[in-house]
């Protein structure tokens, strides 16, 4: 439930994107931007939003559908608070994001999610995707992009995963299915997403496949797009 007599980030995010669009990128993190060198990603963690909308409509407001196998979740992405997050997540999706498949391999561009199963779930809290195999990262690592404004205070929201040191998240990603207070603060939230229902319904086959070894949901493919 959102609290009371404050305005709800994504309502107010929503509002600036309409009026201006994404948010220029932070400043970059020294430390970041050269282990993102060292690791020899070469957008240095900080790929651009212009290379992540390339043949999109040029205004609108930026959707992503999680297609799974349970159903279509749809989502509104927040380039106004989480530039950084919301261009390398859509890059990822488009195929456009060049990850490493494997440690220590060769950079490669294709759609990064298509296939992923929906590895981790913890009940009435939130589900999770965004893992390729046992690899836990794609190569590069992002820098946070939090504010005191942005806050765990519904279901539905979505945030990027991270190991609980900073500027650990990547491409791994969470959908909260109640209020979080713990997390405030913790990781960045990039969108909110709508069908409550599959959100649950996903959630409720990734803790049976955990418990059982049975397979779980999964992610079929990411779709972008940008308007009304």
């Amino acid at each position: 439930m959102l609290r009371p007599m404050r305005t709800p980030w994504l309502a107010l995010s929503a509002l600036l994107a309409c009026a201006s669009g994404p948010r220029p990128f932070p400043p970059p993190v020294p430390v970041v931007v050269a282990a993102n060198q060292a690791a020899g990603d070469p957008y240095s963690g900080r790929f651009p939003m212009e290379e992540a909308l390339a043949g999109l409509p040029a205004d609108g407001p930026l959707h992503a559908t999680l297609v799974t196998d349970v159903g279509e979740i749809r989502c509104r992405l927040d380039a106004s608070s989480a530039p950084l997050a919301v261009a390398t997540f859509i890059g990822l999706a488009r195929g456009l994001r060049p990850f490493q498949a494997e440690p220590g391999g060769p950079w490669v561009k294709q759609p990064f999610y298509d296939g992923l199963p929906f590895h981790r779930a913890i009940a009435g809290q939130f589900v999770q995707t965004g893992r390729r195999g046992a690899h836990e990262d794609p190569g590069f690592a992002l820098q946070d992009e939090m504010s005191s404004g942005h806050v765990f205070d519904r279901a539905g929201l979505l945030a990027l995963a991270n190991n609980g040191s900073p500027h650990s998240s990547a491409a791994q990603f969470f959908i909260t299915t109640s209020t979080l207070a713990s997390l405030d603060g913790a990781h960045t939230i990039f969108g909110a997403c709508d069908d409550e229902d599959v959100v649950r319904e996903v959630e409720k086959r990734t803790l049976s496949a955990t418990s059982s070894g049975s397979a779980p949901p999964v992610l079929q493919r990411v779709e972008i797009r940008r308007g009304p």
